[in-house]
């Protein structure tokens, strides 16, 4: 079996590792280049060190490109459809076919590509993602448009697992965790960075330049993991058949619904939120990029507490008291259009509740991922990818759901929101219930001590 490691022909240079060298600490220095330094060597820190350290940043790249993609949309979606002769509406449904395209052929892919080497189907992945991409640029109507967020979908689905498996293969036992955290964070920081900036961009300029934004992201990782990545053995191949039988352990199904009904009412909101806060607070233009700001920064701050969280408290709970405040934000957002609609304070409260929204909307996630992995075991690994298509399958029904309800106005779509989650809290609430072990009776003195004199007067 060839060794897991990076390719190693060239040497890689890092300013991190001349950080830690004694002339990088010695020399002398203005003390904001010296602050600048140990910024970025505390950067540096947070990476797996040696010749892993180059591919997993590329692979971090393609994941950020990724998850720019599937999310950007949301912000340019009135572009997008202005631009193709189409309603809001059937914009939306751009989302739905990503999403419910991803949702299938993610596992579908995982067994097609199963004996495949790991950098063969990144390249593969990206080079789909890609040509996708540059597709949706050109794209001359709407069905173009649809057959490019289709392409872009399997691309997706097709590289993130495979993204992973390889980070956690060339990094070292004890930076796993680094490697894996740097990949998958790449999809956080697409939420916090990536859309403000692409919705940004699509405002100022146009949606098609976003799109050839991503385009060129897409093309550095692969042209990069192509140079910096050596070949990496295939894991084996999970039959679709026991994918399925996976999601029939018990406790596994209403998670699985739970996850996704929440992620529906979600994004319900967050695929028509450009349009929402242009309806409600006015907000227009590159004004709403701030929005998304907003979101993100407060959702990369959700990510980093829910982790701590579950450590702390039980994952149930977490879950519990996440759907609870987002049924509680969604309420506060019904609110606002009813009463404070078109006023010169809509906007600030707006902003306040998208950071709230941000605080809440993936708190959930983690702590029912944390309760997949106890319940299934030896087989978490099948059950989190069938989570990951949960998410998927959430987010296709959104589209569907918020295109229908754009037209009754944004109070129908903020209440749909919060009756979804609304329902993903009641599945989780009967499933903790169920799930929650019965403690064992103790036995009592009196029979111990009854037992030990029958025994003993039978001895005699």
């Amino acid at each position: 079996m060839p060794a897991l490691t990076a390719s190693t022909s060239a040497p890689l240079r890092w300013p991190g590792d001349w950080f830690s060298s004694s002339r990088g600490r010695d020399l002398r220095l203005h003390p904001a280049k010296r602050r600048l330094i140990m910024a970025l060597g505390s950067i540096a820190a947070v990476l797996p060190s040696g010749p892993a350290r180059r591919p997993v940043m590329l692979m971090a790249l393609g994941t950020f490109a990724l998850g720019t993609d599937a999310f950007v949309i949301s912000g340019v979606l009135s572009q997008v459809g202005n631009s193709l002769g189409v309603s809001l509406g059937m914009a939306g449904l751009l989302i739905t076919a990503f999403s419910a395209v991803y949702a299938i052929s993610a596992p579908v892919s995982a067994v097609l590509t199963g004996n495949m080497g790991r950098k063969r189907v990144m390249q593969l992945a990206l080079t789909i993602f890609v040509i996708a991409n540059v597709a949706a640029v050109f794209a001359p109507n709407y069905g173009i448009m649809v057959a490019a967020r289709v392409l872009a979908a399997i691309g997706a689905g097709l590289y993130t697992p495979s993204a992973a498996a390889a980070a956690a293969s060339i990094a070292k036992p004890e930076e796993r965790g680094r490697a894996l955290t740097m990949v998958l964070g790449g999809l956080t920081i697409a939420n916090a960075v990536g859309v403000p900036l692409g919705t940004f961009i699509g405002q100022a300029v146009s949606w098609r330049v976003t799109f050839a934004v991503v385009s060129v992201l897409g093309l550095i990782a692969l042209f990069g993991l192509t140079h910096a990545l050596g070949d990496i053995p295939s894991l084996g191949v999970v039959s679709l058949r026991d994918r399925i039988s996976a999601a029939a352990i018990k406790g596994v199904p209403a998670t699985l619904a739970s996850v996704g009904i929440a992620i529906c009412g979600v994004f319900i909101l967050y695929t028509y939120l450009a349009w929402f806060v242009g309806d409600v607070g006015g907000l227009h233009g590159t004004a709403v990029s701030w929005v998304y700001l907003i979101f993100g920064l407060t959702a990369v701050v959700c990510n980093f507490s829910a982790g701590w969280l579950i450590d702390h408290i039980r994952p149930a709970r977490v879950a519990t008291l996440a759907f609870i405040g987002l049924v509680l934000v969604h309420v506060a957002f019904t609110v606002t259009v009813w009463t404070a609609k078109g006023s010169s304070a809509a906007v600030y409260v707006l902003c306040l509740l998208v950071a709230l929204w941000g605080l809440t909307s993936w708190l959930f996630y983690p702590a029912q991922q944390k309760r997949l992995v106890t319940v299934a075991g030896a087989r978490a690994p099948v059950v989190l990818s069938l989570g990951a298509s949960s998410l998927y399958a959430g987010q296709a029904l959104a589209g569907v759901v918020g295109g229908v309800l754009v037209p009754h106005g944004p109070a129908s779509v903020a209440i749909a929101a919060g009756v979804c989650v609304l329902i993903a809290l009641a599945v989780h609430l009967v499933s903790s219930a169920r799930d929650r072990p019965i403690p064992a009776p103790v036995p009592t003195e009196a029979p111990a001590a009854s037992q030990t004199r029958s025994s003993s007067s039978s001895s005699v």
